[in-house]
């Protein structure tokens, strides 16, 4: 059972949304910025490990595979992540991680700009209920999202997560394993992530950015690193034994993972409510038209 694309696909989903959930509780006592890097040296710690211990081969024989995938992956994992802290910082994980899910319209609209791809109507169908959902989202009566720049920082972050397939889709051309791709790509996040640190974070009574965060605040992004590890290993394992159109769908079903566990856990804090799910099946649907639609 544990070999069929669906329920890999459905582990991912279940991987990415409690991934992206688990950090409401480590962005209380974490800035955004420094949250992303500790997440992202778990996420690269936890892959390295599990590929040893499945003995998967570390020989590279083009270096320009790797490159791609580090350069890709400053852009995502690593401002990715940033933008996507900083959503859920000031969102809430459920909508937050609702509007990330936006990142099939920006794969299509990049496609299209530059790959010369052509619409059909199930794309135009899952464009339009994208859209619908993320108005719906954002114009809220309580105006937690409407009437303010927050919503930016998702719909940023679906961009660069709808921008990174098409970037690996090229250094896959000379880098045979996808799992050690995700060792450079998360690399390149660390990179990226720690030099914005230095640069932009102030130091505090003396010490430097690394030295200021506790030990114990950095545990917090432990399930962040870990979780989205075991997320893109079975991930790509799905698409190994199943098909892409079947595939993707169902991981884009991660949304409804954070919803549930926001209205266990944290319903007082965020307050989800029937717009918040309503939105979410509209953009999950309209991701899975769109894939459906290029696959």
């Amino acid at each position: 059972m544990f070999t069929s694309a669906p329920v890999l696909a459905l582990i991912t989903a279940f991987c990415i949304g409690t991934a992206d959930f688990s950090t409401h509780y480590g962005l209380r006592h974490v800035k955004p910025l420094r949250g992303s890097f500790f997440g992202l040296c778990f996420q690269w710690f936890t892959t390295l490990v599990i590929l040893l211990i499945l003995g998967e081969s570390l020989e590279i024989r083009d270096w320009r595979g790797p490159i791609y995938f580090f350069l890709a992956g400053i852009l995502h994992p690593g401002t990715f992540y940033v933008l996507l802290l900083i959503s859920i910082q000031r969102l809430g994980p459920a909508r937050a991680i609702t509007l990330k899910g936006t990142s099939p319209f920006w794969g299509v609209a990049i496609a299209v700009a530059f790959l010369g791809e052509r619409p059909n109507l199930a794309i135009y169908a899952g464009l339009f209920l994208v859209g619908f959902g993320v108005m719906y989202l954002t114009s809220e009566r309580s105006g937690k999202i409407g009437a303010t720049g927050n919503v930016l920082w998702p719909l940023a972050a679906a961009f660069f997560s709808g921008l990174a397939p098409n970037l690996a889709k090229v250094a896959l051309r000379y880098l045979e394993s996808p799992f050690l791709g995700v060792i450079f790509a998360v690399g390149g996040g660390i990179v990226a992530i720690f030099i914005a640190n230095s640069l932009l974070s102030v130091r505090e009574e003396g010490q430097f950015w690394l030295k200021a965060v506790p030990l114990n605040r950095t545990l917090l992004f432990l399930p962040l690193g870990f979780f989205s590890s075991i997320g893109f290993i079975v991930y790509y394992s799905a698409l190994q034994v199943g098909q892409v159109a079947v595939v993707i769908p169902l991981v884009q079903t991660a949304p409804f993972f954070a919803i549930i566990l926001s209205r266990l856990l944290i319903q007082k804090h965020e307050g989800v409510n029937l717009r918040l799910v309503v939105s979410a099946v509209a953009v999950v649907l309209g991701a899975c038209f769109i894939t459906v639609g290029r696959g």
